[in-house]
C-alpha cells in the first residue's frame, strides 16, 4: 500500500512529466509538417491519459475504505485511455500562411485548447460512469441488507412466539 507522500510524489511526477512533454512537443515546432504536429499531439494525449489513469490507480491502491473491483478499474482506465480521434491540419475554412508564426502559433494553440478539453470530456465521462457504478453498487447493498434484516427481523419474531409459547406451558 502506497503512503499519501509516496501518492504526493507520484503526482507531481505526473505535472513533472506534463511538462515535459510540452516542452518536447514544442521542440522544433516550426520545422514540422501540419500531420506531424497532428500525430505528436495524438500520441501526447495517448501518453497524458495513460500517465493519469497510473496517478488513478496509486490513489485507488492507497485507499483502505473503499477497494475497487480490478474490473472496475480497468474498466476506468479503458474509458479513460480510450483514444479520442485524430487532430486535424487547418482546412478550407482555417487557412494560414505557415511562414506567418502568429497564425501558426494561433493553430497550435487551438490544438492544445481542443487537446485540454478532450482530456476534461474524458475524465468528466469516466466520473460519470464511476458515480453510476458507485451508485447501483450500493442500491444493491442496501437491498441485500433490507434482505437480510428481514430475515433477521423474522427470525427475532419467530423466536420471541417460541418462548412466549414454552413460558405460557
Amino acid at each position: 500500500m502506497a503512503s499519501t507522500k509516496d501518492i504526493d510524489d507520484f503526482i507531481n511526477s505526473l505535472k513533472a512529466k506534463l511538462f515535459q512533454f510540452v516542452e518536447l512537443f514544442c521542440t522544433n515546432l516550426q520545422k514540422k509538417s501540419e500531420e506531424e504536429v497532428c500525430s505528436d499531439l495524438i500520441l501526447m494525449e495517448s501518453i497524458c491519459s495513460a500517465d493519469m489513469a497510473d496517478a488513478m490507480d496509486a490513489q485507488v491502491n492507497n485507499s483502505e475504505s473503499c477497494p475497487l473491483l480490478r474490473e472496475t478499474l480497468q474498466e476506468l482506465r479503458r474509458r479513460v485511455c480510450e483514444p479520442s480521434g485524430s487532430y486535424s491540419p487547418p482546412g478550407r475554412n482555417q487557412p494560414f500562411d505557415s511562414s506567418t508564426s502568429r497564425n501558426w502559433y494561433d493553430w497550435i494553440l487551438e490544438l492544445f485548447k481542443e487537446l485540454l478539453r478532450r482530456l476534461q470530456q474524458k475524465f468528466q465521462k469516466a466520473l460519470e460512469w464511476l458515480h453510476q457504478i458507485a451508485a447501483t453498487c450500493l442500491q444493491g447493498l442496501r437491498i441485500a441488507a433490507e434482505a437480510v434484516w428481514r430475515v433477521l427481523n423474522d427470525f427475532c419474531s419467530s423466536l420471541e412466539q417460541l418462548f412466549r409459547s414454552l413460558i405460557q406451558v
